[in-house]
């Protein structure tokens, strides 16, 4: 009987839920000789839900805390799994291979991709490794204390929760400006309302808001960074954060199956590969063209996708089906904590209370769940 191999590319809020339920169940019920590779550039999972306070305050939220090793957690399932360390170069859908900077090719009989995306720094994620992500967030640990001048590039949540993390810790203390690099925080959201609350908040923590300029570029002059604006002026800071301007993980894929923002055509409801003539290969969270980036949208979908999975494996090959398909949530979500005792956000659309926000994420970021996602538990 030969090996039946399913590759997952990326160890995160998709990848390590998809490899847990191919391995718990799909793979042992499918009558196969098979086998998992699961493929990330390090062997931590980064709970980046709560990486606005474990990059600004070590002392409220640690990195360690925030980095969980998930190899062992896999370490139940025997030879039928098997992990590598590197970053996936080259998907090859007609010979049906995936090719690794390690130099290891893999054959496989279907895919996952689950590898997110990236920022041009790397505080944000484990996309450059694990010790690229120590060394940045230290240096700006050891930075913090004493600058006088911070600026924080970028109005979305993650600009927005990492303005109140430094407004919480240092607001009056210091020179703290967010440029939104738009007309409004929060400006992806249609109700305007969290943009005007957490503006509020933050200016009342001390924080300068500034909108319609962006950071064109950021250039480090020794132990101050250079930065240049859309507005013409240039600003030297002790500290620059950029959080803005996040790109898909997918230059390894060809090129047709990229949208124009780099992320992977996938069908909305079974989480294939949307490209013709393209089999077994199916798109989790971020990367892929159905989400809008948010990690809500990789937890409701990791289930259609292992579905799609069970069935290609079963042969029936899915078709059109009604059971376990991924139907996206229309109405506004959103939770964004500003400090540890505030926050704005929507529910289905609804303005939820800020008392709410504190209570289910600003508290800790909900630290307490990290070990179970890694343990395929969440």
């Amino acid at each position: 009987m030969s090996l039946h191999t399913v590759v997952v590319i990326g160890a995160s809020f998709g990848g390590l839920p998809v490899a847990h339920a191919l391995l718990k169940d799909v793979l042992p019920a499918s009558g196969k000789d098979y086998k998992l590779v699961l493929i990330n550039p390090s062997e931590e999972f980064y709970w980046k839900i709560g990486a606005p306070r474990a990059v600004t305050r070590p002392d409220k939220l640690s990195l360690e805390q925030s980095l969980l090793n998930f190899v062992p957690t896999f370490e139940k399932y025997g030879d039928k799994f098997q992990f590598i360390k590197g970053k996936v170069t080259a998907l090859e859908p007609n010979s049906k291979v995936v090719e690794v900077n390690t130099g290891d090719k893999i054959s496989y009989d279907q895919v996952v991709i689950a590898s997110g995306t990236y920022f041009d720094n790397d505080i944000w994620s484990t996309s450059r490794g694990t010790e690229a992500l120590r060394n940045e967030v230290h240096d700006l640990h050891s930075k913090l204390p004493n600058a006088q001048t911070i600026m924080i590039a970028g109005g979305g949540p993650c600009g927005v929760e990492t303005a109140g993390e430094l407004g919480e810790a240092y607001g009056g203390k210091k020179e703290i400006t967010l440029l939104s690099g738009s007309d409004r925080l929060l400006n992806r959201l249609q109700n305007r309302k969290p943009s005007q609350l957490s503006q509020q908040m933050l200016e009342k923590m001390g924080i300068t808001v500034t909108h319609n300029v962006q950071v064109k570029s950021a250039t480090k002059e020794g132990d101050k960074t250079l930065v240049t604006l859309s507005n013409g002026e240039t600003k030297t800071v002790d500290v620059y954060i950029g959080a803005v301007g996040d790109k898909p993980n997918s230059s390894f894929v060809p090129k047709e199956w990229l949208t124009e923002r780099g992320q992977i055509k996938t069908d909305t409801n079974t989480l294939r590969v949307d490209v013709p003539g393209v089999t077994g290969v199916y798109c989790v969270g971020s990367v892929a063209s159905y989400s809008d980036g948010s990690i809500l949208d990789t937890k409701l979908a990791y289930t259609a996708a292992v579905e799609s999975v069970r069935l290609d494996i079963d042969g029936t090959n899915g078709g059109a089906r009604t059971n376990k398909v991924y139907k996206k949530i229309q109405a506004e979500m959103a939770f964004v904590p500003v400090g540890s005792q505030q926050g704005v956000g929507l529910a289905f659309g609804w303005k939820l209370p800020s008392f709410v926000i504190k209570m289910a994420k600003a508290k800790d970021y909900m630290i307490g769940n990290a070990p179970k996602l890694i343990q395929g538990q969440a």
